[in-house]
Parts: C-alpha cells; structure tokens; sequence
C-alpha cells in the first residue's frame, strides 16, 4: 500500500506494542503480586518492582535473540504442561457442572454488547503471537518457509490451551456464578488451589514467568521495529541501527528500557498501578485493530496488484479480509458509542487521539518528503543476505 502506509502502520505498531509491553508486563505483573501483599498497590512498592521488571526483561534482551529465544522455548513448554495438566484437574473437579452452553457469546453479562466489549481486551492477549515471530523474520533461516510454519503450530498450540483452560475454569467455578469469577482477585490460583499445594505453587511461578516471557516477547518486538524504523531512513537512522556482537540494536534497547518505565511509572502514578495497567492495555486495543484492520486492506491490495486475484483465491484473499475489517471495525465503535465507563472511558480517548497525531505527523512528513517514506517497508526478509541471518 505504499510507503505512507508502511510508516502509519509502522507508528501504530509500536505505539501498540509499547503500550502492551508497559500495561501488561510491567504494571499487570506488579499488579499480581498484590494479591499477597495489598501494600505493594497501596504502599508503593509496585514502583521499585516495576523498575527491577524493566531492567530483568532489559538484560536478557540485551543478551541477545539465541539467549531469550532459548529461555522462552524452555519454560514455556513447561508451563505448557502444568497448564493442561491443571485445566484436566478442573474439569474433573467440575463433575456435572461440564456442559457446551458456555461457548454462547448470548450469556455473557450484558449481552452481545458485553460480548464485544470483552474482546476489546481478549484481543490484546493474541498481540505477541504474530509480532514475535513477523518483527523476527529477517534473523529466520528460510523465513518464507520458517515464518508461517510458525504461526500456524503456535497459533494451533495456544489456540487449544487457551480455549481449553477458559472452559475448565468456567464449569470448575460454576457457569451460573460467573459474576463472582470477575471479582475475584485471581480466579486460576483459587482453582488451582483447590487441586492441589503444589499446583498452586506451580501455577503462580509460571505465572510470574508468563508476565516475563509476554516481556521478552514484546520488547524483542520493538527493538527490532525501532530498527528497522532507522534502517528504512523514518526516524535517527544513525543512532538506531546499530547492532552489537549479539545482534541486538543496543540504543533502541535502551530507548525502549526509557519509554517503559516512563509509561509504566506515569500511567502508574495517575490512574494506580492496576487501572493504569487497565488504561494502556485498552488502548493498546485499538492500535490492534487498526494494525489488522491495514494489514487486511494490504493483503486485498497487493493481490489485485499482482493479478492473482482469480475465483479460487477470493474466499482467501478478499472475503475473509473484508469480514476481519469489518468485524474489527465493529468492535472499534463500539467503544465509542457509547463511551465505556471509568477507567476505559480514557483508554478511548488517548487511542484515538494518538492514531490522530500519528497520521497527522505521517502525513505532514509525506507531503513535505515524500521520498523519505519512500523506503519505509521496503525491506523485506529475503533482501537480507544469509551470511548476515547466520
């Protein structure tokens, strides 16, 4: 779609991720650790601990991509493991209570309206799986191959454990008091008590370490968007593409290590550490759908382009991309009309606001330069040479 585009996506993208990065990973992890100590919210030691998160996730990217790559494999085929094996725990200790009514989004508490608004957030939890891999694609070995094999057994993987434990969990907690399952202060340690001590145990460290790994996943993703920002000429060309002896763009490293302890400390400090967290997740959301919602105009695009839009290729490339803009669409303005209550009612706001200054800031610089978006995107993984991926 051209490099005006290239770079507004580009914008979005890391606007999303960023913002995920510092909600999620930073104030939701120190969020977590409240349901031990409520001091640690009210006291403010989520600070220090948001700090030390920071730097942790900050070191082991800066070790390089072979060092998380590994430490993300390892633990997280275990907590693979201990996730299934708990969720089959729950539905036994279910009993009578497994039934299939509870995959109707009709049942869900306000309705179709409530249905929608939940995907807002559900949708955020999916962000890491394709950035992860797509930002890494130019360090992949035969990423035309690598890449979509990829995509398709995580997706697969995490499709099953997520939909399986969402399952355990309700018929566990019982479908008909699921309005208590949100006040809860962690419905999967509660259930995962009632199993057992040591699945309890089990389930907080991995926890803990899926905070991390959504950390790692996410700030690899952004120092490799960063990167490629100032490799395409968009922003500090110089300053940003830089590499070590690991392969890691060091500055744009220590800028992403910057910009979440700011966002993280700031949203922390006006909203509290968990409506913070709130706040930059659901505003997270609607960068998300703009990314997807581009990537899919993108995808119809460049097929008409190349003339491979025939008959057996629409149901592919032209009908489930209209249905993926359409629905996202849908779900973006349902969060408008009406606003949603405190604290999500600001969310809105600075999503929209930031998508508006982006483009705004994209556009100035499109029609004063055009030719420095020229590049932007133009890079692709089988431009870089395999000497360089080894």
């Amino acid at each position: 779609m051209g490099g005006f585009m290239a770079a507004f996506e580009g914008w979005n993208l890391f606007f999303g991720t960023m913002f995920a990065y510092a909600g999620f990973g930073m104030l939701g992890l120190a969020g977590f650790f409240d349901i031990f100590d409520g001091k640690i919210v009210t006291g403010g030691l989520w600070i220090p601990i948001v700090i030390a998160l920071n730097i942790i996730t900050f070191y082991i990217l800066y070790k390089g991509i072979r060092f998380s790559t590994n430490y993300q494999i390892i633990t997280g085929v275990a907590e693979f493991v201990i996730l299934i094996a708990g969720g089959i725990g729950l539905v036994i200790l279910a009993g009578k209570n497994n039934t299939l009514a509870v995959f109707s989004p009709f049942i869900a508490s306000g309705g179709i309206s409530g249905f929608l608004h939940s995907l807002t957030l559900s949708i955020v939890t999916f962000i890491g799986l394709s950035i992860a891999l797509t930002s890494l694609s130019e360090e992949t070995h035969i990423p035309r191959k690598t890449v979509p094999k990829a995509l398709l057994i995580s997706s697969f993987i995490i499709g099953i454990t997520i939909v399986f434990l969402a399952y355990a969990m309700t018929v566990a907690w019982g479908p008909s008091k699921m309005v208590s399952f949100g006040n809860s202060v962690d419905n999967g340690l509660v259930l995962f008590r009632k199993l057992s001590p040591v699945m309890f145990i089990l389930l907080f460290i991995f926890t803990v370490n899926s905070f991390m790994g959504n950390n790692i996943s996410m700030g690899t993703s952004m120092t490799r968007i960063f990167y490629a920002f100032s490799r395409d000429n968009i922003i500090f060309p110089k300053a940003f593409s830089k590499t070590d002896s690991n392969g890691t763009p060091r500055n744009t490293t220590f800028f992403i290590l910057g910009i979440s302890i700011f966002l993280s400390i700031t949203f922390g400090l006006i909203f509290g550490p968990v409506n913070g967290g709130y706040v930059l997740l659901f505003s997270d959301a609607f960068f998300s759908f703009l990314i997807r919602s581009i990537s899919s105009g993108s995808l119809i695009v460049s097929t008409f382009k190349s003339g491979k839009m025939t008959r057996s290729a629409l149901f592919g490339y032209l009908i489930i991309p209209v249905i993926s803009i359409g629905s996202l669409m849908a779900v973006f303005a349902s969060n408008f009309f009406p606003l949603p209550t405190y604290p999500y009612n600001y969310a809105s706001i600075i999503g929209i606001l930031i998508i508006a200054i982006i483009f705004i800031i994209t556009l100035y610089k499109y029609i004063r330069n055009p030719e420095s978006l020229s590049s932007a995107g133009s890079t692709t993984a089988d431009d870089i040479s395999e000497g360089l991926i080894e």
